[in-house]
């Protein structure tokens, strides 16, 4: 069986790219092509990631097997779900519905891309045609919790919704902020960082990779102040990410100044570094944060309240609230935050 690694590369334009590279460091064609077809869909960089990761088992099962990619047909499938449910396969445990749905998911946008363009394969060995619309064909990616039309999409348990935090729950976490560290720029990093994700409904990707010129000018006049989300190129890693289009966020004029206060006041400052969410370690200080820092800063949080807080958490209590003051679901699912009257925000 063959072994497969993924690559990352950096095009002229500063833009990260990601291939998958076969054991003898020749790059995998068929998947390069789909990969060059998501990106130019505009898919963020992490999914397309996940994509090619996907991928990688699947061409690591074809090698197995030994057989080519458009050999494959629907019995094939039976035993790639076998093998994503064996050991060699991530982790050791168990593999849940979602996992394996994921993976399904992954290989069948891979063959609905080359059933399209046309060529390599006549069927897609993960789906069924929707007979109603035989003679119709749409390139797109086919979601995991899309796949109504999958022979093999796995029974997946119902779960709780737990992303959700009510008022009192956010104070708390708000509060317990104060006991995580001695350190009060740390503390006041850490706050800021709660606070502007609550009020923004930002991703993490697109908080950290916010920059110093990204929010509006302070002025005490007005009440409203504005967030620029903003894709910058090159990145300083793929943590910034910006999963959806640039836009930009009304908020309070009060989360102006207390970002605005955090970079005067506490921020340590480097050069060549110019994002607002920046380390502040003896060995580190001033450099960019990555998504790994923020997420132990968040488990620090929950464990000393006795309450589970994401950042991703955040994001959905924001939407959950702006649904509940009247706003619909499609004006939501675009990214747009809107301030209200009744919203919380910490003063």
């Amino acid at each position: 069986m063959r072994s497969y690694t993924i690559g990352r590369t950096m095009k002229d334009n500063g833009q990260q790219s990601v291939v998958l590279v076969d054991e003898e460091l020749n790059i995998v064609e068929e998947v390069a092509l789909f990969l060059q077809y998501l990106e130019g869909k505009g898919l963020a960089f992490n999914t397309i990631e996940s994509y090619c990761r996907s991928l990688k088992e699947y061409f690591k099962w074809l090698s197995k097997k030994d057989l080519k990619f458009y050999e494959v047909n629907k019995r094939s499938i039976i035993s790639f779900i076998e093998f994503i449910k064996s050991e060699e396969v991530g982790k050791k445990e168990e593999k849940s519905a979602k996992t394996i749905n994921k993976y399904l998911a992954a290989v069948a946008s891979f063959y609905k891309y080359y059933e399209a363009v046309g060529g390599f394969i006549d069927d897609n060995p993960i789906t069924v045609k929707n007979k109603l619309q035989k003679n119709k064909y749409y390139v797109h990616t086919v979601k995991k919790d899309n796949l109504n039309m999958n022979l093999f999409r796995q029974k997946e348990e119902k779960s709780k919704n737990t992303k959700r935090l009510f008022l009192n729950q956010i104070e708390i976490l708000y509060e317990g902020i104060d006991g995580l560290s001695k350190d009060n720029e740390i503390v006041a990093r850490n706050k800021l960082l709660f606070k502007f994700l609550y009020e923004t409904g930002c991703r993490i990707g697109e908080a950290l990779g916010l920059r110093l010129m990204d929010y509006s000018e302070l002025n005490p006049t007005e009440q409203i102040g504005t967030i620029y989300v903003r894709r910058h190129l090159p990145s300083y890693h793929k943590d910034h990410t910006i999963k959806t289009n640039e836009r930009d966020i009304p908020v309070s004029m009060d989360l102006i100044y207390s970002i605005d206060d955090y970079v005067c006041s506490h921020r340590p400052q480097k050069d060549e570094i110019d994002t607002i969410f920046v380390n502040h370690g003896l060995t580190n200080a001033g450099m960019y944060m990555t998504r790994n820092t923020a997420e132990k800063a968040f488990k620090a949080l929950s464990d000393n309240v006795g309450i589970k807080c994401t950042p991703h958490m955040l994001r959905h209590t924001h939407g959950t609230e702006l649904k509940e003051c009247g706003y619909s679901e499609v004006y939501i699912m675009d990214y747009i935050s809107i301030l209200t009257n009744t919203g919380y925000y910490f003063k």
